[in-house]
């Protein structure tokens, strides 16, 4: 029978009850992730640390699962009864179908075995060993444990036996919905969409924000949040999209005050009063941004602290350590970098030469000369 075998990490450092309870946001989110790319499966369970997924299209479940939130690696596998001849002549099976997959004439391979319940006879490396002789008395090859071109893999668990030649890496992290929901201030740029991805990436359910500048860019971060939902199974939200009103008020007054700097940082700390607004009525933890410390004007610690006083939530910055190679590497990783880099509808009002240590005190008087009023936090 067809199985794909999933493994997870950090779930397994969990208390039992705590685990068994991310074991089966996982297998939501796995069936969730199979049901929405019409892979067809028979059973998804969880058995002794593993997850096994039964399916007749194993290969494409691997593609879809490997963006699945929690998962660490999987194996497209075949279960047979643990007895020695079925493993062997399945492996040995498998071992040639890899071989013509690699187009190698004599292959160096290695055998690794786990007993993960232990009513098999054998012990671990003893089933290496009947399984490598077996290869080596059937097929053209050598053994190598180091320096190999294909691993057979055997798991002995429950009286059966499964057999692998591919494990496949995932991304790791928590199962998405173990972690509550953040809203996400998401631009046509390259970083906040990468800031989603490692929220999301931590098992936090994403609510999408864009604030509105144009038809290009909207139809440009709808692309992107597409994109990003191949990552967000177990997360049932939808972009949300705000036409700021007060903008052109803004601009006026600042103009007219002559403090056209402060542009960049009025914007942003507008931005995050609607995503505060909307992060207050879905009952989430808090607002997660793109910046990346230094990187632009408006991501110096000075202006970022304005910025961060319009909201009591938390404001989460996970690209904040990061340099800009390392932020392009995951966007091209996780298929955004592309849809980021399109055309977008460009900004008129951005000033030549904006605040790049804006004072909080400063701030507060354009604030109060713009809306009559002292900038306040939202009231809980």
């Amino acid at each position: 029978m067809n199985v794909v075998i999933v493994r997870y990490g950090e779930i397994g450092t969990k208390s039992r009850q705590t685990r068994r309870w991310f074991e089966n946001i996982l297998m939501n989110n796995i069936r969730e992730a199979l049901v929405s790319e019409g892979i067809d499966f028979k059973k998804v369970e969880a058995k002794h640390g593993r997850i096994l997924v039964r399916t007749n299209r194993a290969r494409e479940a691997v593609d879809v699962l490997t963006r699945v939130f929690g998962i660490v690696s999987l194996s497209p596998a075949m279960e047979v009864e643990a007895n020695l001849e079925k493993i062997n002549r399945t492996a040995l099976k498998l071992f040639r179908r890899k071989k013509r997959e690699l187009g190698i004439e004599r292959p160096r391979f290695r055998v690794t075995a786990r007993r993960i319940t232990k009513e098999f006879p054998l012990k671990s490396p003893e089933v290496q060993a009947k399984v490598g002789e077996y290869i080596l008395e059937n097929e053209e090859s050598e053994v190598d444990l180091h320096d190999y071109d294909i691993e057979v893999g055997v798991e002995l668990m429950d009286g059966k036996a499964y057999v692998f030649v591919d494990k496949v890496k995932a991304w790791g992290g928590l199962p998405i919905g173990t972690q509550g929901k953040v809203v996400a201030l998401l631009s046509g740029g390259i970083d906040s969409p990468v800031a989603a991805f490692l929220m999301m990436k931590r098992g936090v359910e994403v609510i999408p924000v864009h604030i509105y500048t144009g038809e290009k860019t909207l139809e440009k971060v709808r692309k992107i949040w597409n994109q990003l939902k191949k990552y967000h199974y177990g997360g049932k939200a939808e972009l949300i999209v705000v036409k700021p009103k007060e903008r052109e008020r803004i601009l006026e007054k600042l103009k007219e005050l002559g403090k056209e700097k402060y542009t960049c940082v009025f914007c942003k700390f507008m931005m995050v009063r609607h995503a505060d607004k909307i992060a207050k009525d879905f009952g989430t933890k808090g607002i997660v941004m793109g910046d990346s410390l230094g990187q632009v004007a408006s991501q110096t610690l000075e202006n970022m602290y304005i910025v961060s006083q319009a909201s009591d939530l938390p404001i989460y910055r996970p690209l904040i350590g990061m340099d800009k190679e390392e932020i392009v590497s995951i966007a091209k990783r996780i298929g955004t970098f592309e849809l980021s880099t399109l055309p977008e509808d460009e900004i008129p009002f951005i000033p030549k030469h904006p605040i790049i240590r804006g004072s909080w005190e400063e701030f507060r008087k354009l604030y109060k000369a713009v809306f009559g009023e002292e900038p306040r936090k939202r009231e809980c």
